[in-house]
């Protein structure tokens, strides 16, 4: 069996105060990678799912990278990723600097989640403009490019339509050679082009096995026209899940949250969709659909707690006795 990876992935509208803890739990129970969600805020719906009212303040959302740093501090081998940045959304050379910093104060263990953004009122409600689709990933691309030179060159020069840098110093360099590893979150044309070109991973959200394999099998022939293999690129994505004694007591508590939350396109009529995308029951419920994800190519899967408050139970859960299993495949 190839080796498969688990990370930990916290979401917008999880219990912010007991992020330390979960990561430093989930170094421990031996997951392999430890992600944050970056956003300013989230569409109301996603609060609503888990009982949180957005209309009386209650939307915890921690800034994703600064959130990062303090886990750097708390772990010693566990990777830190975000997933994603939206770089429309930050100045990519700051953006840089935030990145190589943890990177190297973390002694190289940051995974660097790139997207183009999807949360238009997000954006808005900052007052940073909102540009189409395309222009959004421009954006991205010649942000990347920034980043990039400022990680790899002494000083760093570029002039792009969006951004421009003239001998920018960028020190200290990140510890990873010769960067972070790139991950692009999304599914469409653009960001899958996107990853045959330039990614190290690939982490879509919540795609059904069927989705996951056919636009897998797109990527991979994207990948061979790039010129590349197909092994330079770790295959993922972020699945919900939630683990309880049996699969009738993990069903009744995430029914709720399932027709609230709907698919990854927040329309609550594919309810049934996302139930599709959500690992949950018991032990051998949780291993069953893992091992569905893992038959069509997915070698990295990052675990969303889908409700809040237990959260932390199920990283232990999983960690203790789910994990296990698939580490013992390795050998």
């Amino acid at each position: 069996m190839e080796e498969v990876g688990f990370g930990v992935f916290i979401g917008g509208a999880t219990h912010v105060g007991v992020i330390p803890d979960m990561v430093v739990a989930a170094e421990r129970l031996g997951y392999d990678s430890f992600w944050v969600s970056d956003h300013l805020f989230l569409p109301s719906v996603f609060y609503e799912a888990v009982g949180m009212d957005p209309k009386k303040g209650e939307c915890p959302v921690l800034e994703a990278w600064t959130t990062l740093s303090a886990a750097a501090a708390v772990t010693k081998k566990v990777m830190l990723g975000v997933g994603v940045t939206p770089l429309p959304l930050r100045d990519p050379a700051i953006l840089a600097k935030q990145v190589a910093t943890i990177d190297y104060i973390s002694g190289g263990r940051v995974i660097f989640g790139a997207g183009a953004g999807w949360n238009r009122r997000e954006f808005e409600a900052y007052g940073i403009r909102w540009d189409s689709h395309p222009v959004r990933i421009a954006k991205m691309l010649e942000g990347l490019e920034v980043i990039k030179r400022l990680w790899t060159q002494p000083l760093a020069s570029f002039q792009g339509r969006y951004y421009k840098l003239r001998e920018a110093p960028l020190w200290p360099k990140p510890i990873q050679k010769p960067h972070p590893p790139i991950w692009f979150g999304g599914a469409s044309q653009s960001i899958m082009e996107a990853t045959a070109q330039y990614g190290d991973g690939w982490v879509p959200y919540c795609p059904t096995a069927g989705e996951f394999k056919e636009k897998f099998s797109k990527l991979e022939n994207m990948i061979e026209k790039a010129g590349r293999y197909v092994q330079e690129i770790v295959p993922a994505c972020v699945l919900l899940a939630h683990m309880a004694s049996d699969l009738n007591v993990a069903r009744a508590a995430i029914e709720s949250i399932i027709k609230l939350r709907g698919s990854r396109t927040l329309k609550s009529e594919r309810w049934e969709e996302a139930e599709e995308t959500i690992i949950y029951g018991g032990v051998d419920d949780c291993i069953s659909k893992i091992e569905e994800y893992l038959k069509i190519g997915v070698r990295h899967i990052l675990l969303e707690m889908i409700i809040p408050g237990e959260a932390s139970n199920c990283i232990k859960l999983f960690g203790e006795r789910v994990l296990p299993y698939f580490k013992q495949q390795r050998r």
